[in-house]
């Protein structure tokens, strides 16, 4: 812990009101930097790295859905605020402490409808918006009978299979997240589904394969302003469910982002949110957009802190702090789209990186922003492969076009020179499509 972060006793400043931030992965670091700037922050995660010593005051080893303990570390430091950003699964915590407490926050009814994905679909039903046939489900047979109600294989028919997608109800990072084009599948990925659910339930719906967007927006005394509206684009891994990049603004033509957008704030005001950020992901099948999930708070992968930013000029961290302790008052300022800008991710094959060059120049580029390049040195181990959204490595982008930054990614590419043995002594670079 660095000294110097807080105010001495006996310095004649007032006492640095408490803030309590829950989640301290890699994208919650931008939020406790900022926020040490002015407050003293208390952490609560399951693992906090070094890189978090110089901005906490205190720190609560946990799981960060563990609502009952991280709210009595909260009371026993008498926080003035709790707060989280980009990840999920703090989200219902973070509502529980809040409104236990009597802080500002969006209400816990509030965050378990925006973290739980069967709760989101009934309540769409309820505003009368448009939905993928799904059902939740208790057990694998329950799913086999929905997905024969959809169809099933047409083995019959000599149709395509009917494809399903089947989630759990609350987890993060696509974990679990997987197709299934037949009962056989279902009945083997099912498990895995399941176990990745916080009361085993899982959603069976249908897959959908059109075009994707992604919106951020902000939410201040239930008024709903769009922060950005961007394009989705997946690497072709089966089962990974992870965007390769995620770039804004959106190439849609008006009419197509206006549909989009009308459906955005329909859902944002339609479930209640009083503040905050939020991050919501659609899909077309056919002419229809659908909505795959909503979140509140800010897209991870650097989106929040910094494609936010980027795009609209809005200081994402100060905002959440600000709202966090009651100290936003009026709805920020808000630019027009100011560049075009992105992340983009790549996975390390498992095995040993045996080379990692080229992150010096990367990183002097000046259109690379915020990074996870740190972690990449040659030795590094590498035992995950292409599993999930957690397990990438990315960077920001931008350009004062798209095909500036499509040429800039070109760059930063063409300048990463990495290699990885595998465990069968074959060398190969990341994986980038």
């Amino acid at each position: 812990m660095s000294d110097s972060v807080f105010h001495t006793a006996g310095d004649g400043a007032l006492p640095k009101k408490k803030l309590l931030i829950i989640g301290a992965g890699d994208f919650q670091l931008p939020l406790v930097q900022q926020a040490a700037k002015t407050c003293e922050v208390l952490l609560a995660a399951p693992v906090i790295s070094a890189a978090f010593d110089p901005y906490i005051s205190d720190r609560l080893i946990i799981d960060v859905r563990d609502e009952e303990s991280i709210l009595a570390f909260a009371q026993e430091h008498r926080i003035d605020g709790v707060i989280t950003d980009q990840t999920d699964i703090a989200v219902r915590s973070v509502a529980y402490v809040a409104e236990k407490m009597g802080l500002p926050g969006i209400g816990y009814e509030t965050g378990l409808l925006f973290t739980d994905k069967s709760r989101m679909r009934t309540r769409l039903a309820e505003l009368g918006l448009p939905l993928l046939a799904n059902k939740t489900v208790s057990s694998v047979e329950e799913a086999v009978a929905f997905y024969q109600e959809l169809g099933g294989s047409r083995s019959d028919s000599g149709l395509d299979p009917v494809r399903v997608i089947i989630k759990p109800l609350d987890t993060q990072g696509s974990r679990g997240v997987q197709v299934c084009a037949c009962e056989q599948e279902i009945r083997e990925k099912y498990p895995e589904a399941a176990r990745w659910s916080g009361n085993r339930k899982v959603i069976v719906e249908h897959f959908a394969t059109g075009r994707e967007f992604v919106v951020e927006s902000l939410v201040l005394n239930h008024e709903y302003r769009t922060l950005c509206i961007g394009d989705t684009l997946y690497f072709d891994i089966p089962d990974a469910f992870a965007a390769k990049s995620r770039i804004f603004p959106t190439t849609a033509d008006d009419a197509l982002r206006e549909k989009v957008l009308s459906l955005d704030k329909k859902i944002i005001t339609g479930f209640g949110l009083t503040q905050g950020i939020t991050h919501s992901e659609y899909i077309m099948d056919g002419d229809e957009v659908y909505l795959i999930e909503t979140a509140a708070r800010g897209g991870g992968v650097f989106i929040s802190s910094d494609l936010i930013s980027l795009s609209s000029g809005l200081h994402t961290e100060q905002f959440l702090i600000d709202i966090a302790l009651g100290q936003q008052k009026e709805m920020p300022k808000i630019l027009p789209q100011q560049c075009f800008c992105g992340y983009m991710a790549f996975y390390l094959p498992v095995g040993r990186v045996i080379r990692a060059d080229g992150i010096d120049t990367v990183l002097a580029f000046p259109f690379v922003h915020r990074h996870q390049l740190g972690k990449l040195h040659a030795g590094l181990e590498n035992h995950e492969g292409a599993t999930d959204k957690t397990s990438r490595l990315a960077l920001i982008v931008s350009g004062d076009t798209r095909d500036e930054l499509m040429e800039h990614m070109a760059q930063v590419r063409s300048a990463l020179q990495i290699e990885i043995e595998s465990p069968d002594g074959t060398v190969c670079g990341p994986i980038w499509e």
